[in-house]
């Protein structure tokens, strides 16, 4: 079982790769059909001359470049598009879920049309805001018209766990199946099973709602939401339905709400403005424009104005 453990450890990361760009020693090379090209990103105003496979750590004006391995990239038309990844699937989106957007100018950051760009392509993309994106390169062969793609799902502003998670799931995995080849059938063995299982099936990537509540900073209010999507996930504008109780539990009608917030760790807000679009009985309050645009820790801060007392109320959220 360990030694198994000590050869996933030590698999290069190429075998973990994601999409079109595959991590190759030193070198990150990207696999348009056959056609091969060196692939980099710069960041020079931030991190002056480090290059980056996919994932870039910093916002900010990026330089994307392709040094063709391969002759044929130099006579074929080269295009590049940018869009935010709205697919669901995080950094196992594919060109079948990239087809399956009915909208796909709507969700485009950026479009080089198709080019013959001898030798070297390059191009200058500015990111304003962190988030989770695909890149699409396409290559057209002149003499036979067949198009060849490749898919490469990234994040800016990354700052993921690496792939500890995926050495940490094998291993649990492993102790498993050892337990149940062994046939230990203690009590002891029983109950870590059972955990281990519980731990794996009910941690999700995303944020399910529960009927938690939250008191403000000076303790007159106690807020709770209900949130239109359940569980909660990234990239989906959608509305809230707050609830506004006083420290005796009555309802709170006919304030004034304002919400903003974002990713304290990262610096930055919300990618949106949300707003109170209606005001509905009980204490209840419709907030529209919510979204998410990255996975980690959110902080959503709701101000109240109820008259006679004000006071403002911090959601934390991970997701």
């Amino acid at each position: 079982m360990f030694r198994l453990l000590l050869l996933l450890v030590a698999l290069p990361t190429s075998v973990f790769a994601h999409g079109g760009v595959v991590d190759d020693g030193d070198l990150c090379i990207i696999n348009i059909g056959y056609l091969q090209a060196h692939f980099k990103i710069y960041v020079p105003e931030e991190r002056q001359h480090e290059d980056y496979c996919e994932d870039i750590p910093v916002r900010g004006e990026s330089i994307f470049v392709m040094e063709y391995q391969h002759s044929g990239l130099s006579e074929a038309e080269i295009d590049f598009r940018i869009i935010r990844n709205v697919t669901g699937k995080g950094r196992f989106a594919n060109m079948d879920d990239i087809d399956a957007i009915d909208d796909l100018d709507n969700v485009t950051v950026r479009y080089e049309p198709p080019a013959i760009v001898p030798d070297v392509f390059t191009m200058l993309q500015p990111f304003e805001e962190d988030g989770e994106f695909i890149g699409i390169v396409s290559a057209r062969q002149m003499d036979t018209q067949k198009v060849y793609t490749a898919v490469f799902p990234f994040e800016v502003g990354y700052t993921g766990t690496g792939y500890w998670p995926w050495f940490l799931g094998a291993f649990v995995v492993l102790q498993l199946n050892y337990w149940y080849l062994s046939r230990r059938r203690s009590k002891r063995t029983t109950a870590v099973i059972a955990m281990l299982l519980m731990f794996v099936l009910c941690a999700p990537d995303t944020l399910a709602q529960d009927d938690e509540s939250w008191v403000s900073d000076a303790g007159h209010f106690k807020v709770s939401f209900v949130s239109e999507l359940d569980p909660l996930t990234i990239n989906k504008i959608h509305s809230w339905v707050l609830h506004v109780e006083d420290d005796n539990g009555e309802a709170i009608t006919d304030a004034e709400i304002s919400v903003n917030g974002g990713m304290p760790e990262h610096n930055h807000g919300l990618p949106t403005v949300p707003e109170v679009a209606a005001t509905l009985e009980n204490g209840d309050y419709k907030i529209e424009g919510m979204r998410f645009h990255m996975r980690g820790y959110w902080e959503i801060r709701i101000l109240i104005d109820g008259g006679t007392i004000s006071d403002s109320v911090t959601i934390a959220l991970t997701l």
